[in-house]
């Protein structure tokens, strides 16, 4: 029942302000300033992914282009290898 409260209360506070920002010119203008602000650093986000994800591409093709039999066969030999037992400390300490 609270939940349906709090989805009632937001629907109709964004309806008030929806009204408010279509009737006050002063409103519509900082509203479209803030819509700018926002797109441009979603913007600005998305083109700093990008150019992280092309630099991590670039570097990790470089790896790739060596020989990746040789990573690949020290990995198949590390699991079928037995792990030394584990030291055992003195009763004492």
């Amino acid at each position: 029942m609270n939940k349906l409260f709090w989805l009632i209360a937001g629907v109709a506070i964004g309806a008030v302000v929806a009204r408010q920002i279509e009737e006050n010119p002063q409103a519509r203008k900082a509203y479209e300033e803030a819509k700018a602000s926002l797109q441009e650093f979603a913007d600005a986000v998305a083109e700093g992914y990008k150019d992280r994800e092309s630099e991590l591409a670039k570097t990790s093709g470089k790896k790739s282009s060596k020989s990746t039999a040789k990573p690949r066969a020290k990995a198949a030999s590390r699991s079928t290898a037995k792990k030394p037992a584990a030291k055992s400390k003195p009763a004492g300490k």
